[in-house]
């Protein structure tokens, strides 16, 4: 897989890392993102741009443009802490947008970034082509064990856990490093205020606010937003489109990337 172009940009006093499709460009230059349809692909909690790496292979390869962004914190992007809520990533990545993807995206985002999707969908449609909810909530149910456990890795009580409660039985152990190797990459307690963000998140109140196109993806194993979770925002917004792939769980867009790819694209594409 080659690796995507990369680059910062400051948003609000805060340099944010992020991966993009095509050549790089001089740094005070935004890259060209005009190649088809324009993807922004907003990462999970506690993760990185990093796990988009295959779509943003996979989509240039089909003839369009992407740009992932490292949120505040996390990866290789500055910052110490997690933002205090949903709603303010969703204005982070508004700021991020408009600086640089200059035009309307598809907004793809998994779990903790699908709900900063619904957040820009119904807030900033302007900036929303489509939208591409995936392994997400509007109102998410976190086991409280589990965000006890990443609380007691910030207070050094526990090294890092890496469970394999976010993927399917059918995964493959390659697939599941590849999730680790990126978890290592922000700091636990970067994590841990992004779960407490995704708990007080109450985003149903959105779901009848959002008017552009809507794909909802759900992994048949996922038992962090399990499917009814993802029925409950296919239900809530104006002719949503609701798929459940087999084989994947919270983990989806890496543990069944080529699906994922092509799901994505031709939405995209229909659009037209």
């Amino acid at each position: 897989m080659p690796a995507p172009a990369t680059k910062y940009v400051d948003v609000d006093g805060v340099a944010l890392h992020y991966l993009h499709t095509g050549p790089t460009t001089l740094p005070d230059r935004p890259p060209a993102l005009d190649r088809g349809a324009a993807f922004l692909l907003l990462h999970a909690a506690g993760s990185t741009a990093g796990l988009w790496r295959r779509q943003i292979a996979g989509l240039a390869a089909a003839g369009h443009s992407a740009v992932a962004p490292d949120l505040p914190g996390h990866g290789r992007s500055c910052g110490l802490d997690a933002l205090a809520s949903i709603e303010a990533y969703g204005d982070c990545a508004a700021a991020f947008a408009s600086a640089v993807v200059r035009r309307p995206a598809v907004v793809v985002g998994r779990s903790m970034g699908g709900a900063i999707g619904l957040v820009l969908a119904a807030t900033r449609p302007d900036l929303v082509r489509a939208l591409v909810v995936t392994c997400s909530a509007a109102r998410f149910t976190l086991d409280p064990a589990m965000i006890a456990g990443v609380r007691d890795v910030v207070r050094g009580r526990l090294p890092q856990q890496f469970g394999t409660e976010a993927f399917s039985p059918a995964t493959g152990m390659d697939v599941m490093r590849e999730a680790w190797m990126e978890q290592v990459r922000t700091d636990p307690r970067v994590r841990h205020g992004d779960l407490l963000a995704c708990q007080a998140f109450d985003g149903r109140p959105l779901l009848s606010r959002i008017r552009v196109p809507t794909l909802v993806l759900a992994g048949a194993d996922d038992r962090i937003t399990p499917c009814a979770q993802a029925e409950e925002i296919a239900a809530g917004i104006a002719e949503a489109r609701l798929e459940v792939l087999p084989a994947a769980g919270h983990q989806l867009p890496i543990e069944q990337s080529d699906a994922f790819v092509r799901l994505v694209a031709a939405f995209a594409e229909s659009l037209a």
